[in-house]
């Protein structure tokens, strides 16, 4: 899924930083970072160029290293491309990013991923990543999915609380691919999980409503997953 082509470990609040593109889809690069929430500081901002939204000046300090740190991966792909204007932030809080360009961000205990991709390349990226949390699935999966999908998804040849959590997942991606296009909220009942597949690790969502002409009911949307010791990550483009 993730092809790695460099490291770098350069700053105390970023100990750590790997960049490269994603397999199946070169165009789209990827840049994921840890990040070290003790070593954070506003003055950070400034110090990697990115601009501190007046959001954040009541945001606690995790919600204001997270952003910083996605925003930092997203700046470095983009530099690395020859675009020295980092990604904005909208009123919705999703994010804006400079002409030319299209991505997704992601972030969850202590890491952060930025996909970005040139405009012209046609993909819609969407990117998640989550930690695992198997009582909250289980306690939480009727919020996110219907029977039909939770029948489907205890009869994969996977555990039961991984399999609703890539779908969760998986769907969270989706918004973020799908929402600078849709232009409005849409909730998880606007897909439902109709596959998943643990070789290849494919997951696939349907639209359950028209979100546009170019989006309507019954499309189908393919999603890869990636399944680590304590986390997974979903990706849509």
């Amino acid at each position: 899924m993730l092809t790695l082509t460099a490291t770098d470990s350069a700053y105390p609040f970023i100990p750590q930083s790997e960049a490269g593109f994603i397999t199946q889809l070169p165009s789209l690069r990827y840049c994921q970072v840890l990040f070290d929430i003790r070593h954070y500081q506003d003055a950070l901002f400034e110090r990697f160029a990115i601009p501190f939204p007046p959001t954040l000046h009541t945001a606690v300090i995790k919600r204001r290293a997270e952003y910083l740190a996605a925003r930092y991966a997203a700046q470095t792909l983009l530099r690395a491309g020859g675009c020295h204007t980092a990604p904005g932030h909208a009123p919705d809080r999703s994010p804006l990013w400079p002409s030319g360009w299209c991505g997704s961000l992601s972030h969850t205990d202590g890491r952060a991923i930025a996909l970005v991709a040139p405009l012209a390349s046609g993909l819609t990226p969407g990117i998640d990543i989550e930690m695992f949390a198997p009582e909250t699935m289980r306690e939480t999966a009727g919020i996110f999915t219907h029977a039909d999908e939770q029948a489907l998804l205890a009869a994969s040849d996977m555990d039961y609380e991984t399999a609703l959590l890539i779908a969760f997942s998986a769907k969270e991606s989706l918004f973020k691919a799908l929402y600078p296009e849709v232009g409005h909220f849409f909730g998880f009942d606007a897909a439902r999980v109709c596959k998943i597949t643990r070789f290849p690790p494919r997951i696939t969502l349907e639209l359950t409503q028209t979100l546009t002409p170019d989006r309507p009911k019954g499309s189908r949307i393919p999603a890869c997953y990636a399944v680590f010791d304590n986390r997974i990550m979903t990706l849509i483009a």
